[in-house]
């Protein structure tokens, strides 16, 4: 990630088949470069995987704090939605979206990977943020083959569930939010893969309350810095 990223935006998704091309052109020549021009947005990377039965898209914007997720600028934009986003919205299937502090991070700064494999985790009843715990959980997960960059983020449901024209626009998607994520960043699909069960686990006996609900992994399409 970024070095001065403390926050992301993380959207997983699915599309109508018969809206994906005019959508990855809407993405890439005008969604993700509208974003980047937004003060306090890093940087933004779309990855796909079309044989993802549910969510063939994540998406993640690397920010310069939480609160850019909340800021005028972005609500500005999010609140006048071009022509082509209109059209676009009807396209998104299947959205979960969570704007997250970035609370551990392990890896070398500015790195990134042409795999990530996104894990969902849900909190339990019995959890507090524990820095030296959850640093430890990501340099775990780092130290196995495969794996450039870990980051965990935990996501803020206030700022998440603002409502905005552009949501109101995915009228043909339901939206679900999210408790947290561990995206880890890699160079070979098949290690990454090979790793998954192995990472279930470390994360189960972590002791950090914080439970695995689903994991998928995903190829880079595109990516925009500021």
């Amino acid at each position: 990630m970024h070095e001065n990223s403390k926050a992301f935006l993380a959207i997983w998704h699915d599309l109508l088949d018969e809206g994906k091309i005019d959508w990855e052109k809407w993405h890439t020549y005008e969604h993700m470069p509208e974003r980047i021009g937004i003060p306090g947005f890093l940087g933004g990377r779309r990855y796909m995987n079309h044989n993802d039965q549910d969510q063939c898209c994540f998406t993640i914007y690397e920010g310069s704090d939480l609160s850019v997720f909340k800021s005028a600028p972005y609500l500005k934009r999010l609140n006048n939605p071009t022509s082509w986003t209109k059209k676009s919205a009807a396209t998104f299937r299947n959205f979960t979206r969570g704007a997250c502090k970035r609370v551990s991070f392990c890896g070398p700064q500015n790195g990134y990977g042409g795999i990530v494999m996104t894990i969902r985790l849900l909190r339990n009843d019995d959890f507090s943020e524990n820095s030296q715990q959850l640093d430890q959980l990501t340099t775990n997960i780092n130290e196995m083959d495969g794996v450039i960059t870990t980051t965990l983020g935990l996501c803020d449901t206030q700022i998440t569930s603002t409502e905005t024209t552009e949501q109101k626009l995915r009228k043909g998607t339901t939206e679900v939010s999210l408790d947290g994520v561990l995206i880890i960043e890699g160079y070979d699909t098949t290690v990454l893969e090979g790793q998954a069960q192995k990472i279930l686990r470390i994360i189960s006996s972590a002791d950090i309350h914080l439970d695995p609900v689903q994991n998928q992994i995903y190829s880079l399409s595109n990516m925009l810095i500021a």
